[in-house]
């Protein structure tokens, strides 16, 4: 099949909308029943504007297979997640969507039925070998044609069913909470006109808490900023209006509503490590000496968190897929990215940016305090924040930078990329982008000053091997 290999990625299948096509979304609906052996497949899609056909198509693809289809309509991942991983009777699941991406963009993820995902890796040689045609199967001697021929047929179409997931989903993320706590608390939501409000909305007005939105309505043009809460610059508006409402926090959501970011009272950012942190205190607390994954591009602060409530650090590579494969092999009550994916055992080891956000107002109103104040002891190192710089030689510069830190650092760590500690200074991280000839940073320190210092440092390295 002519589809270009640059849109088979470690996490999903994703490219520009003239590459993620209906014939592409159809063969993955094929591909999906051959690899898993479904007999019926949750799916859904985003809002995007190519989304209702090629939702149709992979429903096309699916049920030529001969495998029943439910339907779950417009959702979010975190719905989609729980859509595939809560019932019994689901094989696999897959959605259309292409998460944070600018509006020329689409994808599709896909699942086994315990939600453990299919990366687009996975499913390539398949999508992109000889065309899938349904199975055969052979008829009952009496409806066989002639004495001792047998007659092939093929399967009869799959059928499909709508579902409204969305009560059993929020009962699911408010199980033991109590709504009326909530009342008083006041928040600000920006969904970046992603998927988020369908969810979050009604999320909300159960708690009880007082909330405003921004940007809410599904644009898939997002007209008013990448709905990427992992660039800092997206969070701009909610601060303001965080600070301009006097509200206790701000909630931002990406497009499918699969990560989640914070903005404290005093309108500044809390990074996805911090909330790790903080998720992992207030969950061990009730369950002191679990396992949380990590990623070597977190700060010190988190990590001291996290074993400092008696928690245990697992360590794996940065990747959504990569977490959720270490949630399941360490047992792991919690995982997170820096990019504020969240993933909780609860869940079936997937995010649930709902149950998130519950677990974060949870800790907040048992505090008593501000969230500044519950954030504040993870602010004492400064983190740069990702740099990211385009380099013609990935490995050359990688190269060039162990070169000069490795000899001279306290601590070595090549899970992903190369991290040097020096003491309790400062320390970097700098890891490679999978599909872009890009180079990723980190850098913190105990000072603003120290930090600055060692940022430009290491970008004028990087430029230099250019």
């Amino acid at each position: 099949m002519p589809f270009s290999p640059s849109v088979f990625r470690a996490n999903d299948i994703r490219g520009l909308l003239e590459e993620i096509t209906p014939e592409l979304a159809r063969q993955a609906g094929k591909a999906l029943v051959v690899k898993t052996g479904a007999k019926t497949v949750i799916v859904g899609r985003d809002m995007r504007s190519t989304s209702p056909e090629l939702l149709v198509a992979a429903i096309d693809g699916i049920t030529s297979m001969g495998a029943n289809v439910v339907n779950i309509g417009m959702c979010t991942t975190s719905m989609y997640n729980f859509a595939v991983a809560s019932r019994d009777d689901i094989d696999a699941g897959l959605m259309v969507t292409a998460s944070h991406n600018p509006p020329e963009y689409n994808g599709i993820k896909m699942a086994m039925g315990n939600g453990y995902p299919l990366s687009g890796v996975d499913m390539r040689d398949l999508i992109c070998g000889p065309e899938i045609v349904p199975p055969a199967q052979v008829p009952p001697p009496d409806r066989q044609e002639g004495t001792g021929v047998v007659v092939e047929q093929r399967v009869a179409p799959g059928t499909v069913t709508d579902f409204d997931l969305l009560p059993s989903y929020l009962d699911k993320c408010l199980a033991g909470i109590v709504p009326i706590a909530f009342a008083g608390m006041k928040i600000v939501v920006d969904y970046g006109n992603g998927m988020g409000a369908l969810s979050v909305r009604p999320l909300l007005e159960r708690l009880g808490a007082a909330f405003s939105e921004l940007y809410a309505e599904p644009d898939a043009r997002f007209p008013n900023h990448e709905a990427n809460p992992a660039k800092d610059e997206t969070l701009d508006d909610l601060k303001a209006a965080v600070l301009r409402e006097n509200a206790d926090l701000g909630i931002a959501l990406d497009g499918d509503a699969d990560r989640v970011a914070f903005v404290d009272n005093e309108g500044k950012t809390v990074r996805g490590d911090q909330t790790l942190a903080l998720l992992a205190r207030e969950m061990l607390a009730t369950g002191p000496g679990a396992s949380v994954v990590v990623a070597p591009n977190m700060g010190w602060a988190t990590t001291d968190m996290i074993t400092e409530s008696g928690g245990t650090c697992v360590e794996d590579k940065v990747g959504r897929t990569l977490v959720i494969k270490a949630m399941h092999a360490s047992h792991a009550v919690l995982g997170g990215e820096v990019s504020s994916h969240f993933f909780f055992e609860e869940t079936d080891n997937l995010e649930a940016v709902d149950y998130a956000i519950v677990r974060v107002l949870s800790l907040l109103k048992s505090t008593g305090g501000s969230f500044a104040d519950l954030v504040r002891p993870l602010r004492r190192y400064v983190n740069s924040g990702e740099v990211n710089r385009e380099v013609h030689d990935k490995t050359a510069t990688m190269a060039a930078i162990e070169a000069k830190y490795e000899p001279i650092a306290t601590k070595t760590n090549k899970l992903d990329g190369i991290r040097c500690d020096f003491d309790r200074d400062w320390w970097f991280i700098v890891r490679p982008s999978n599909g872009e000839p890009l180079l990723r940073l980190i850098v913190e320190a105990k000072t603003e000053a120290l930090m600055q210092e060692k940022r430009d440092e290491i970008v004028a390295l990087m430029t230099q091997t250019v």
